[in-house]
């Protein structure tokens, strides 16, 4: 890169946001055509972290499915070209079939190449890598790349006490970048919409003008994200439980976001009642500040009995799990989305969640609310929730069926249309889900694509 791009990228770093958004401005032309055949656009799709070490998380999730489903059906104009960064370098072409593999290599991989026209899509979450490439980031916009970013939330900036100090670090790094380089975001509700344009505003003073927003929805069924399969050797003896004993879901990695210490809390407080009571069945890997409740949780009384927390669950099974338990609880003090929301009621199976503005906007039957500050207070309220005569039965009416609940082919076709792009239109019902959407919401082992 020249010694100009460097001092632009290095300066640009220190600029007042809307002086360097103009300054990192690039010409959008769109491509000639050659022989009267319009030049196919490479659609960049960044797979940074899941390249690397797929969690299988919820935004893990999302991106799986969303980089299959742009994959089958890619935009007119466009091939699909995972790609991924790192700490030391910029972005390379990830390997076509990485989603296939269990490893894949790295150092065999060549740096991206661009032409005006293209665009760069930040799918997955690399909030701590993408604006270390500042630099490319730059030389690519003046080329005339789309640049795009998929905003899944704000809450290590808006509760930067429920994360590490470096995560919220980073956010605020990745939302400048945003800020400065984007040319629009796609955010997965309407609540995170409104929350990144007001902190665009109150950090930047940049006008929800200047950052054009969409929203997507979340498709709920698994078996299109690429699941993962695999049950372990006791998985028949808990389902058949499961069966004999009401057992409520919690899905959700270990932070204190997500309210499994007044979940946990509310349980024992239920258990000490005449009975058996049901079971509580948390589903998540251990995440950050909850080292305390992670040790209460390995050594507690009821471990294995009443009490059970599987760590590490493919997507297999947790299918079944879904399938066998009585109804999912979710009592997260903040989401971007909630993806268990929606399983859960795919799968037929009631819900309670935290009465929070995210939950609100997804409909779905059977969705219950709790306002409770207190284990006592949500104690009562499961306990009415599972005593419930509606609990015990299959409770979806008999005209509410999958096709009634958003897929991810669905969410790929609305992510394209954000974009301003033609996607490859479906099913008369899929048009049908997305008229109603808009109407609520406003070959080679390393292919270059």
């Amino acid at each position: 890169m020249s010694l100009a791009l460097h001092i632009s990228a290095y300066a640009i770093k220190f600029l007042p946001v809307r002086l360097a958004r103009r300054k990192a401005s690039g010409h959008k032309i769109s491509r000639l055509p050659v022989n009267g055949e319009p030049i196919e656009a490479q659609f960049l799709v960044d797979v940074s972290v899941i390249y690397k070490n797929d969690a299988r998380t919820g935004i893990q999730r999302v991106v799986r499915a969303l980089v299959l489903q742009l994959l089958k059906s890619p935009p007119a104009g466009y091939r699909i070209c995972p790609v991924y960064a790192t700490r030391q370098q910029g972005y390379h072409y990830a390997a076509a079939n990485f989603l296939e593999c269990s490893s894949v290599g790295m150092a065999e991989s060549r740096p991206v190449e661009v032409q005006s026209g293209d665009l760069f899509l930040a799918l997955d979450l690399a909030a701590h890598l993408l604006p270390r490439h500042q630099k490319q980031i730059l030389s690519w916009k003046r080329k005339g790349v789309h640049l795009h970013a998929v905003v899944y939330d704000l809450l290590p900036v808006l509760h930067p006490e429920w994360f590490q100090p470096r995560t919220t670090r980073n956010f605020r790094h990745w939302l400048r970048w945003i800020a400065v380089y984007a040319d629009s975001a796609i955010c997965i509700s309407q609540t995170v919409k409104a929350e990144l344009h007001t902190w665009l505003k109150a950090s930047f003073d940049l006008p929800p003008t200047a950052l054009d927003a969409n929203v997507i929805l979340l498709g709920a069924d698994i078996e299109a994200s690429a699941p993962s399969k695999g049950l372990p050797a006791n998985a028949q003896v808990l389902l058949e439980h499961m069966r004999s004993v009401p057992c409520v879901l919690m899905v959700g990695t270990i932070e204190p976001r997500k309210g499994h210490a007044q979940a946990l809390a509310a349980f024992e407080k239920i258990w000490q009642q005449p009975g058996e009571g049901p079971a509580l069945i948390i589903v998540g890997r251990a995440g950050w500040r909850t080292d305390e409740l992670q040790q209460k949780l390995r050594g507690h009384s009821e471990s294995n009995q009443r009490l059970y927390w599987l760590e590490d669950v493919s997507d297999e099974y947790l299918e079944l799990l879904y399938a066998n338990c009585c109804g999912v609880l979710v009592a997260s003090h903040a989401e971007g989305f909630g993806l268990p929301v929606i399983e859960a009621a795919l799968h037929k199976k009631p819900v309670l969640a935290r009465d929070i503005p995210i939950f609100r906007e997804i409909i779905a039957p059977k969705l219950s609310y709790f306002y409770n500050s207190t284990s006592q207070e949500l104690a009562v309220s499961i306990d009415r929730w599972i005593n419930k005569s509606w609990l015990q039965e299959s409770f979806l009416p008999e005209n509410l069926s999958e096709s009634n609940f958003p897929s991810w082919k669905t969410s790929a076709v609305q992510l394209v249309q954000a974009l301003g792009l033609r996607p490859p239109l479906g099913s008369t019902h899929e048009r049908s889900q997305l008229k109603n959407t808009d109407e609520k919401s406003s070959t080679q082992a390393f292919n270059p694509c």
